[in-house]
């Protein structure tokens, strides 16, 4: 006799001989033997099954009303024990205790106790009061232990859901509540995507998701997680990894951290840890990071900002070194002295009372001890008693008095401001910087004014207008004068001034320099550079006497004296005179006068002029050039003027090269052209074309003309 029990798609079946129950998840298994068996004797049982069955089939359909009658006197006396226990919706059949392991390969993956069965909902096994043990891959891994009110189980994917007070151990020494949890076989993760509290070693820590990864160790933690270790400290993220194989934290975003003396905020942090006990070894936090430090006396308060800030925390939990990297500020209060050091890095350790014993600040350091009272250095260094070095390149601010060097020794004293260094050093005072290799100096430690300087060897100074250096240097006028000697050298935004001598007026800004001079200026055209015996000028206008060499590009210009005025491209205005020799935009001439102007692009040649371009040659009291993007488009000439060109020479009152036909018109009284080939030309007006070619002749009215042509001795 066989009972059949159906519900969602499940029959289970019993034999009364055997009382033989197959499992839910053994179902399966069952069936796929059972078809195999039927399949095997089929056939050969047919016949034999038939001559049993057939009087069965009569005496059974004479049974059926006494059946029917029996089940439904049976059913009435069942109604009232059935609607006792009511059956969650959509669940088959619910079993009171339940245990089932699931293995794979010979290697159990869970067992699951359970108070309750409630059967399937769906492809889902529905449990209550369910302790879950999932086993490592290894017997090494000790197995993880999960507790819930209530459990469902999918029987593909084999993941677990627990709802309602749930309870994990994820390994001996972390502890998890929340209550929702969720494990996923194949990846073998344990997830709560609600707010979840994790116990570990006497730190707790709470977030609004925790996933743990049972292969890698590696527990997260997202959404205001907030925790509180054993030694009091409190740590604020929005998410935290914990990898306690390789011992290790991280946080990311808005990480704080506080401690009994202190607190630290940042961005970012990681810890590395102790092993066993999870202490922190090294704490690292970056990402605008910000924190304050208070010693155990309580005498100083520290204060810092940085990128990036590494603390090395000892076994009783005090900082023993702090390293901090990016845009660093530590500030120092200690009753009323404020003191602030800045720098790419600084380094501090602290001894057992948390008291710093040797700051040292690095790359673009920056220190701040007074007021008005600033020391910039690559490397600076502060020691308990009070003195301060630097290693090297330095700045020393005092009110409007600096310093730069290397290797500065300060001892800021409580009226005196002692400084020193046996490294060369400038000075700048007000505007003005002067330098020296040995620099001395005292400082009014009140007021920051210069007390006593002492500066020797190799000086060199700038100021607004100028910079330079010389052998020696002498100031005059309260500073506003400087007279430089042994081959100085000035430079400024537009030029360079060389000489024997130099005298410079800040408050005129003009100079002088005498003997050997030589200034090379700059500008959007390129350099202009003027060689002379003697200089003089300002930023409008410059004047060179005693045999004046000018040279720009492709323009060279040499003279007795000479004036320039404007050095911007196309704006330069050159006035010479007195043996006055020029190239200018392929035009070589010999004059005594010369301007040159680049905004009208006209150089105006007076006095003996003596012009040529290329094969052309003019000679005229006064010759008049004119360019057009650096390049000669005519040539005037006037007052008894001569030209020649490949053969030809003529003569007339003005001449006219024009460069667009290369013709020279000479024109005027008696002008003539003569060359070997054509002889003698005369007229009002003469045209010289290029390599002697042909000479136009044309007459004014009245006027003759005359031409005169060689004769030809050769035979044919």
């Amino acid at each position: 006799m066989v009972n059949a029990i159906r519900g969602n798609g499940v029959v289970l079946y019993a034999r009364l001989s055997g009382i033989a129950t197959l499992s839910l998840w053994e179902r399966d298994s069952y069936l796929l033997w059972s078809r195999m068996n039927l399949e095997r004797v089929f056939i050969h049982r047919l016949v034999r099954v038939l001559r049993v069955l057939l009087p069965l089939v009569v005496a059974g359909l004479a049974a059926v009303p006494a059946w029917n009658y029996l089940v439904r006197r049976a059913q009435k006396g069942s109604e009232s024990i059935r609607s006792g226990t009511q059956l969650p919706r959509n669940v088959s059949v619910h079993t009171e205790g339940f245990t089932f392991s699931r293995t794979e390969g010979g290697r159990t993956l869970f067992t699951i106790h359970a108070k309750s069965n409630l059967g399937l909902k769906g492809n889902k096994g529905v449990l209550e009061d369910v302790d879950v043990i999932v086993y490592g891959p290894t017997e090494n891994e000790p197995p993880k232990k999960i507790r819930g009110k209530q459990c469902t189980y999918d029987q593909e994917t084999n993941d677990f859901q627990f709802d309602g007070n749930v309870e994990a151990q994820l390994d001996q020494k972390t502890f998890v509540r929340s209550e929702e949890l969720i494990y996923t076989h194949r990846d073998r993760t344990v997830v709560s995507p609600q707010r979840a509290t994790v116990k570990q070693l006497g730190t707790t820590g709470h977030a609004d998701r925790v996933e743990y990864a049972l292969e890698s160790g590696l527990l997260k933690l997202a959404g205001h997680v907030k925790i509180q270790t054993a030694e009091h400290a409190e740590v604020e993220t929005d998410s935290a990894l914990f990898q306690q194989k390789e011992n290790w934290t991280t946080m990311t975003g808005g990480v704080s951290v506080k401690s009994q003396n202190g607190w630290i905020h940042g961005t970012r942090g990681r810890a590395e840890l102790v092993p066993e006990t999870y202490k922190p070894k090294t704490i690292t936090v970056e990402g605008d990071v910000t924190a304050e430090s208070r010693s155990q006396a309580g005498r100083e308060l520290w204060k810092i900002r940085a990128a990036w800030m590494e603390t090395a925390v000892s076994s009783n939990g005090t900082a023993e070194r702090v390293k901090t990297r990016g845009n660093v500020e530590l500030e120092k209060i200690s009753g009323e002295t404020h003191q602030r050091l800045t720098g790419s890095e600084i380094d501090a350790q602290f001894n057992e009372k948390g008291e710093a014993e040797i700051i040292e600040a690095r790359q673009n350091a920056r220190m701040v001890f007074g007021p008005d009272q600033t020391l910039e250095s690559n490397v600076i260094r502060s020691d308990a008693a009070g003195s301060v070095q630097t290693f090297d390149t330095s700045t020393l601010r005092l009110g409007d008095s600096t310093i730069q060097g290397r290797e500065f020794t300060i001892q800021n004293a409580e009226d005196i401001v002692n400084f020193n260094t046996l490294r060369r050093a400038d000075l700048k005072s007000g505007d003005r910087l002067s330098a020296a290799d040995r620099t001395t100096a005292r400082f009014d430690g009140h007021t920051n004014m210069l007390l006593e300087l002492v500066q020797s060897g190799n000086f060199q100074f700038r100021d607004p207008q100028y910079q330079g250096r010389s052998a020696t240097a002498r100031f005059e006028d309260g500073g506003a004068v400087v007279i430089l000697e042994g081959a100085p050298v000035v430079t400024d935004s537009e030029k360079r001034l060389e000489a024997e001598q130099i005298r410079l007026n800040q408050k005129e800004n003009s100079f002088a320099a005498t003997k050997n001079v030589r200034i090379v200026t700059k500008n959007s055209d390129g350099q202009v550079l003027v060689k002379a015996a003697r200089a003089e000028g300002n930023a409008e206008m410059m004047r060179y006497t005693g045999n004046v060499q000018l040279w720009r590009g492709d323009v060279f210009i040499k003279a007795d004296r000479l004036e320039a005025a404007g050095h911007e491209k196309q704006n330069m205005r050159v006035h010479a005179e007195g043996n006055v020799q020029s190239i200018l935009q392929a035009v070589r001439a010999t004059s005594e006068k010369l301007d040159y102007d680049d905004t009208l692009s006209v150089a105006h040649y007076l006095g003996n002029v003596h012009a040529q371009k290329q094969d052309m040659i003019v000679e005229s009291p006064d010759v008049t050039v004119r360019f057009r993007d650096n390049n000669v488009t005519e040539i005037t000439a006037v007052g008894g003027v001569k030209a020649a060109r490949a053969g030809q020479r003529g003569t007339g009152e003005r001449a006219v090269y024009d460069a667009a036909t290369d013709s020279v018109t000479l024109s005027g009284k008696n002008a003539q052209v003569r060359d070997q080939e054509h002889g003698l030309s005369e007229g009002a007006r003469l045209v010289m074309k290029k390599n002697g070619d042909t000479v136009s002749v044309e007459s004014g009215i009245g006027e003759r003309t005359l031409t005169q042509h060689p004769v030809s001795n050769s035979k044919k």
